[in-house]
Formats: C-alpha cells, sequence, structure tokens
C-alpha cells in the first residue's frame, strides 16, 4: 500500500479535479443548449423522444451542479457552518443517487420505447403527444426518491471525514473513532446496524447499476437486430412508420450511442464500489489501487456521461447534427439581424426627420420668395 501513497495526489489533481472541472464548464454550458435543442426541433418537438432526452439533459445538469457543490463545500469555498456529523453526508448520497438513478433509469426507458416502435410501431404510433412517456418519466423520479429515502435518515451516516492519504471525503456508517465497546447498547436499539446499511447501500447499487446494465445490454442487442431485419427485409409499409414515429434512421444512433456510453462510464464506477464493499464487508483485504486510484479516475469516467451523454447523442446523427448547427448559427443570425435592423431604424429615423427639416427649410424659403415677389408687383401697379 505504501507505493500508492506518492501517486494518490498527482491521481486525484490530473485524474479527476483538472478534467472534471472542464467537464463540469462542457455539461453545464451544453445541456442547456441540448434542453432548446429538442424543444425547437422539427423531429423531435413535443414527441416521446423530446421528453426523454430533455428529462436525461437535465438530471445530468443536476448531478454536475450537486458535485461542483460539493467541490466547493470540501474546500471551504463556502463560508458557511453546515451541519456536522452525517447530515450533510446524508443530503449528497441521496442527491447523487437519485439524479444519477433517475438519468440511467430513463436511459433505459427510451431505449425500450425504441425497441417497442420497431416490434410493433402500430400501438406506439397512437401516443402522438408522448403521454406515455411523461407518466413514465414522473414514475422513474418518484421510484427513485422512495428507493434511496433511506439515506434521509439522521443516523444512517455517523460521520463525514476528509482522508488525505487517499485524497477524497469518506461518509461512515459508524463512527471509526469511537470505542466499539461503548456503541453496544446503542447500535442493538437501532435497526439501522453497520450490516443494514452496508446491505441496503449495495442493494441501491443493483438497482441503479447492475439491473439497468443487464436490461441496456440486452435491449441494445434486440434494436440493433431489428434494424438489420428491418433493412434486409425492406418492408416499405414498416418503414413508413418507422419513419412516422421520429424518424427511424435517425433516432436509432442516437438512442444507441447514448446507451453505449452510459454502460462505459457510469456502470464501472459502482461495480468498482460494489466489489470494495463486498470486499470490506467480507474482511477480506483490497489492493491500493482500488482506494487510491480507482475512485478518482473512475469518478471523472462518470461525470464524463452527465457531460458527453446528450452532446454524442446529438451528434451522432447526421440530420440532428446539421439541425443543430443551423438552429444556432440562425439563433445568431437573428440576433445579428435584430441588432442591425435597430441600427437600420434609428439611422432611417434621423434621414427622415433630417430630409424633413429640409423641406421644411425648402418651403419656407419658397413661401417667402413668394411672398416678397407679391409685394412688389403690388407696388409697383400701385405706382401705375
Amino acid at each position: 500500500m505504501d507505493w500508492c501513497l506518492p501517486w494518490t495526489r498527482s491521481v486525484s489533481l490530473y485524474g479527476h479535479y483538472i478534467p472534471s472541472i472542464t467537464l463540469f464548464i462542457f455539461g453545464v454550458t451544453f445541456n442547456p443548449i441540448a434542453l432548446y435543442y429538442f424543444a425547437t426541433s422539427r423531429n423531435f418537438r413535443r414527441s416521446a423522444y423530446s421528453y426523454y432526452f430533455s428529462a436525461i439533459a437535465v438530471f445530468d445538469l443536476i448531478r454536475l451542479t450537486i458535485w461542483c457543490s460539493y467541490l466547493l463545500i470540501d474546500y471551504k469555498i463556502y463560508k458557511l457552518n453546515f451541519p456536522e456529523g452525517g447530515t450533510l453526508c446524508s443530503i449528497q448520497v441521496f442527491s447523487e443517487s437519485v439524479a444519477s438513478s433517475t438519468s440511467v433509469w430513463l436511459t433505459v426507458s427510451l431505449t425500450v420505447e425504441r425497441c417497442l416502435v420497431t416490434f410493433n410501431p402500430l400501438q406506439v404510433l397512437n401516443d402522438t403527444k408522448g403521454r406515455r412517456a411523461l407518466i413514465i418519466i414522473f414514475s422513474v423520479i418518484l421510484a427513485s426518491c422512495a428507493i434511496n429515502s433511506l439515506f434521509l435518515h439522521p443516523k444512517f451516516y455517523e460521520i463525514r471525514i476528509y482522508q488525505e492519504h487517499i485524497r477524497t471525503t469518506v461518509c461512515y456508517y459508524k463512527d471509526p473513532y469511537t470505542i466499539p465497546v461503548n456503541q453496544t447498547n446503542s447500535t442493538n436499539n437501532s435497526i439501522l446496524t453497520p450490516n443494514v446499511k452496508l446491505a441496503y447501500s449495495l442493494s441501491t447499487i443493483i438497482i441503479r447499476v447492475v439491473i439497468p446494465f443487464i436490461l441496456l445490454l440486452t435491449a441494445n442487442i434486440i434494436l440493433f437486430l431489428s434494424v438489420r431485419q428491418t433493412e434486409k427485409q425492406s418492408l416499405k409499409s414498416k418503414k413508413i412508420l418507422l419513419v412516422r414515429h421520429g424518424h427511424h434512421r435517425q433516432i436509432t444512433p442516437l438512442i444507441f450511442f447514448s446507451s453505449c456510453i452510459l454502460l462505459l462510464t457510469v456502470s464501472p464506477r459502482y461495480l468498482t464500489q460494489f466489489y470494495v464493499n463486498f470486499r470490506l464487508g467480507s474482511g477480506k483485504k483490497i489492493s491500493c489501487t482500488l482506494t487510491h486510484f480507482a475512485p478518482h479516475l473512475l469518478k471523472t469516467l462518470e461525470l464524463s456521461n452527465y457531460s458527453f451523454n446528450v452532446f454524442i447523442s446529438i451528434a451522432s446523427g447526421k440530420h440532428s447534427r446539421y439541425e443543430l448547427f443551423n438552429m444556432l448559427l440562425c439563433r445568431a443570425d437573428r440576433l445579428r439581424s435584430k441588432f442591425q435592423h435597430s441600427s437600420i431604424n434609428q439611422s432611417s429615423v434621423l434621414a427622415k426627420l433630417q430630409s424633413h427639416k429640409r423641406l421644411s427649410n425648402k418651403t419656407d424659403n419658397q413661401t417667402n420668395s413668394t411672398h416678397k415677389s407679391l409685394l412688389s408687383n403690388n407696388n409697383n401697379f400701385q405706382q401705375l
């Protein structure tokens, strides 16, 4: 374990903090742009896919904000008095679990929705306004909050400590600095024993990662095989139905890339965490790379999902990429044209005022000259 200590600081700095700050900046920049795209796109507007992708972008943005907030808390940027003990840890674990599990299960629902389109397009086409998607989204949010609600128990985490040797903050089920003999009475009277807390944490990881991993892998294989079979059969009527429900050749790559990114980025961290907790719970030793290096690198890999998932999904489709580029370009041109139009209007108004002033001066001069000529003629007539 000693050989890991000299490298821990470099791994945490260059493997987590610096790249994660870059990912945070990109994520909070592009996710709002993605929301604007799905709300105004011709192919996605008011469709089931628009609701799914928009909800995923919102929870990815929330997850990035949570990470940044606790980074500022740990580095004492916020000059506030936060509650001591496990309260801050409970809020952190609950919010992170709800945001990540909601994003994962929405991706699963999106993939299953696409599989239903390929196998039974007539049934799915009846839901033209995406009402079923809205019901599923709200159900997933409520289920995620309910499943992770035990983390909010005031006695679930006893203490939150920053470990200098591993360069990370650790939430403990029990205070490691207290004597175990003095805790026997309190632990026996409480249902939330350390073993129960460990089992609950492992079960939430299974629900949040393992089950979605299996479902996504299976659904993507089925989706890929069905698309290949549909292209080989070349059934014209079925192709028309698929195109009407969200452009078959444009939507499928978005969902496929979104699922693959989630499988490759989010799953490794929690599967490793599951393995480490299981080994520690059974009293077995683990390698120092899993405690000193893996948490920093895998956390950065997870944050990359919340920053790049929706972006790569949109960029994977040729038509969606072209539409997003034109949308942003037209938006910039529209703002520029408004500015130019306002400046043109101001200059035109000034020109009109100046021309009107010149015309009025010219009219006055002509009137004065006419009046003078009339007076001279009148004098001449009187002299005659």
